[in-house]
């Protein structure tokens, strides 16, 4: 038989039946629906059982049609507990205010440390986290996280190379690089450039060095562009002689050619947000999550899931106790069907940013050509041509390149 567990919530007393054969008076519960157990015979005349406090009624009820005498020994449970909080109010009240504002203090920043910048710039960064709500006395959860904090930072101060950001305890630790001029390399004393990929010579800045091509030579990889030695010297003493070597300042740009194959479905499928959401917030202690706002499940078809916590500290200690907020976005799943027409751009346009990923900053797209084009199992399939001015220059080495 299934052990029951009682509960604690609805209220647990212990009564004291006395007559003979009190466990009849038990009996006679039981058959009117009465829940009772731990049932204890202490003697002939006396019995000891744990009934909810909902059946007292019952239980009084039925103890006048019988010659018993019902006893209420114990009292246990919550609303015995929240009974004798109410004779007690003041010392209540007094504990959730002295608690509260204990977390308020605990909660709350109330130093915020800024190294590795001038007075100057330390005041001015102070001045945009006080724009940004980052302030003495602020409750952590109604702040922003710490990436959003060094992202607005480095956005509005572009001086700044990285923001790093600490929270430790009652005190925000900002530890700022700015950005400085890098020194200036030291060239070597024997340097020479080669094309790090086969092309069109289309234009040459030589301000250092003896150019080897010229504008509109065909150059292959490997092959030696500029060199840093001045003089040529023929004859047998070529190889005695000393030779003149500068650092080169130089860059080369050619015509180079790419081809890539994208493959693009013709029936597009996007995701749409409706503008409905519905968000929970759970306390999380430990691995538990306890729901404490917006109960139930968001009953939509399909959703997108945004996910934050906060955690609670005092100093350096982490409590595992945290507040988490889940927000469901209901999303639509919209399918199109495409043109093939409308599908080849997609395709070229992808082809191409793809390409422009693998470029430097200092090369472009010259033009671009659809070599060939076919649908296969609904996808359209492209082979895209592209030619390209780049800086094909590469240092001192001839394996380097693509």
């Amino acid at each position: 038989m299934k052990q029951l567990k009682p509960l604690w919530v609805k209220g647990i007393v212990k009564i004291k039946v006395t007559g003979h054969y009190p466990e009849r008076f038990f009996d006679l519960c039981a058959r009117n629906g009465i829940t009772i157990w731990s049932i204890q015979k202490r003697s002939q005349m006396e019995s000891f059982g744990d009934i909810y406090l909902s059946d007292i009624r019952k239980i009084r009820k039925i103890r006048r049609k019988t010659r018993y005498k019902v006893t209420f020994v114990q009292k246990r449970g919550l609303p015995f507990f929240l009974k004798k909080l109410k004779t007690q109010y003041h010392m209540v009240l007094t504990f959730i205010l002295a608690s509260l504002f204990f977390l308020y203090l605990t909660q709350s920043i109330w130093f915020i440390d800024i190294e590795g910048v001038s007075a100057e710039i330390e005041s001015d960064l102070r001045a945009t986290l006080s724009q940004q709500g980052i302030k003495r006395g602020k409750l952590k959860l109604l702040m922003d996280k710490p990436y959003q904090i060094q992202s607005q930072l480095l956005t509005e101060h572009p001086d700044l190379l990285w923001v790093g950001i600490n929270s430790n305890g009652i005190t925000y630790h900002l530890e700022v690089i700015t950005k400085k001029q890098p020194a200036e390399r030291k060239k070597t004393e024997r340097t020479h450039l080669y094309a790090k990929k086969d092309g069109v010579i289309r234009e040459m800045f030589v301000a250092k060095g003896r150019p080897l091509v010229g504008v509109n030579d065909f150059v292959r990889k490997g092959q030696l562009l500029v060199t840093g030695e001045l003089d040529q010297v023929e004859g047998e003493d070529a190889e005695e002689e000393k030779r003149e070597l500068i650092a080169i300042d130089a860059e080369i740009y050619a015509t180079t050619w790419y081809e890539s194959e994208v493959i693009v479905p013709l029936e597009a499928v996007y995701q749409v947000e409706t503008g409905l959401s519905k968000d929970n917030y759970y306390l999380k202690i430990a691995s538990f999550q306890i729901p404490i706002w917006g109960f139930g499940s968001s009953d939509y078809e399909h959703e997108q899931i945004e996910s934050s916590a906060q955690s609670i500290s005092i100093s350096n200690w982490e409590l595992p106790i945290s507040f988490i907020k889940k927000t469901h976005k209901e999303v639509e799943m919209l399918k199109r069907e495409r043109s093939e027409e409308s599908t080849a751009k997609v395709g070229l346009d992808q082809a191409r940013k793809n390409l422009e990923r693998r470029l430097d900053e200092t090369s472009s797209i010259i033009s671009e050509k659809i070599l060939h084009q076919s649908i296969v199992n609904g996808k359209v399939k492209l082979h895209v041509y592209f030619t390209v001015n780049e800086n094909i220059s590469n240092t001192t080495s001839r394996n380097q390149g693509d």
